[in-house]
């Protein structure tokens, strides 16, 4: 099968459950921090690695992208698993579409507090129709037509979102292909909350990037809400699909997700007439890094 499987991993034992959930012939690259045991049971085993930095998740994503054998590349991560057949239906769908995203399903246990709470506030995020990651198959033609890189090098969280936001500019039609499963690991409250102040501070550092570089002339407060997956809006429909417990722990989520945000916004703010340094880092990477076979 001409696909790539790209598996962004930091240092996680659980990827070679990933790997071995894997049902297709596929060129497998695993993307990780530097973890010298980790590479010596990858290398063990056969299976391609690429070294990234820690904290940045468009960079690890891109990495692992720029080095897939093939033009069809299907990303997850570590702590996710692919259910039957997952790979074959993303696979599939690329033939007609520049980017498929499969159903991404959270698991909850009773040995973790509220974590089927949790399960059910991310079962309806990711029941919206955007795209959102793990799970997403992209082909290497989608690239031009979104700015000509995948992720973006200067938003280390909240990756997905920047991704969804060129992808709807562009126009580009997405393939939601929900008998697709990736299961993902069993997620606790207080990770999750954690996750939800980094989301909040990625969206703010992808509204300044692309309210400086894109032609939309849109400012960075209606940016950042556009990237936001769950607005206001959507309150009723969560209280509505999941009650009244889930619609409580969503306001919680977008609490912890308002106060990265705000952090971000003040702690961050680039000097007036000074590019911030994440502009400089993206130009010297894109220049470093060039087009390759995505050109």
């Amino acid at each position: 099968m001409d696909l790539s499987v790209v598996i962004r991993c930091g240092d996680d034992d659980r990827v070679f459950r990933c790997i071995d959930s894997i049902d297709e012939e596929v060129d497998v690259v695993v993307s990780i921090s530097e973890n010298k045991s980790l590479q010596r049971r990858l290398e063990h085993r056969g299976v391609r690695f690429c070294l990234s930095p820690r904290g940045n998740l468009s960079i690890t994503s891109n990495i692992g992208f720029e080095i897939a054998k093939h033009d069809k590349v299907l990303i997850t991560d570590s702590d996710t698993w692919f259910e039957s057949n997952c790979i074959r239906r993303i696979y599939d769908a690329l033939r007609d579409f520049k980017i498929a995203r499969a159903r991404l399903m959270f698991k909850h246990s009773p040995r973790v507090p509220l974590s089927r709470l949790v399960s059910e506030a991310r079962d309806f995020v990711n029941s919206l129709p955007v795209v959102y990651t793990p799970g997403i198959g992209v082909r290497a033609d989608l690239v031009p037509d979104i700015g000509g890189f995948l992720f973006n090098d200067p938003v280390p969280y909240a990756v997905d979102a920047d991704l969804n936001y060129r992808i709807q500019r562009a126009g580009v039609p997405v393939k939601f292909v929900k008998d697709a499963i990736v299961s993902h690991d069993v997620v606790d409250v207080w990770q999750d909350l954690r996750a939800a102040a980094r989301i909040g501070m990625g969206c703010m550092a992808s509204a300044r990037w692309l309210s400086n570089h894109r032609a939309s002339g849109d400012s960075v407060s209606s940016i950042v809400r556009e990237l936001k997956g769950v607005k206001p809006g959507n309150l009723t429909d969560v209280a509505k699909s999941k009650g009244i417990r889930v619609l409580l722990y969503q306001l919680m989520w977008d609490m912890h997700f308002y106060a990265g945000r705000n952090f971000q916004w003040l702690f961050h703010r680039p000097k007036q007439g000074v590019r911030e340094p994440a502009d400089s880092e993206y130009s010297r990477l894109e220049a470093s890094r060039g087009r390759g076979k995505h050109e």
